[in-house]
């Protein structure tokens, strides 16, 4: 009885053992800090400037609809390969909204962001940029 006490619990040690010594592979974080291109239609000079840091999202964005100049920027979070950020318009362009939410997914070979955007009248749509740098 001892002894096959004794083998069990030396079964079961080794088998959480090996369970847990095992080399656990992580997929790497793609590092989304760096100067991207705003790909939307109809926009022209069209840039935003990402940075993260610990999962903090901080984002400025900058372009030109038809020569009228408009800047945001904002903070939010990423989770994984999605980040959420709320934006408020520091320059506007007349009729365009003031603030807004960004929720946008890295791409696999992490050189696009795509999602959608919702602004403070109620508005939502595509939000698209390519990495530069």
């Amino acid at each position: 009885m001892k002894t096959r006490l004794f083998l069990l619990l030396f079964v079961t040690v080794s088998f959480l053992n090996f369970g847990y010594s095992q080399k656990k592979s992580a997929a790497a974080k793609i590092d989304i800090n760096g100067v991207w291109e705003d790909i939307n239609s109809g926009v022209q000079n069209a840039v935003a400037i990402i940075s993260e840091q610990n999962g903090k999202i901080i984002f400025s964005h900058y372009l030109e609809w038809k020569g009228q100049k408009f800047v945001e920027s904002g903070t939010g979070k990423r989770t994984g390969n999605t980040i959420t950020y709320n934006v408020n318009v520091t320059l506007p362009i007349d009729g365009w909204a003031t603030a807004g939410t960004h929720t946008l997914v890295l791409s696999e070979d992490g050189n696009t962001l795509e999602g959608t955007f919702k602004d403070n009248k109620d508005r939502s749509g595509p939000i698209s940029f390519k990495r530069i740098r």
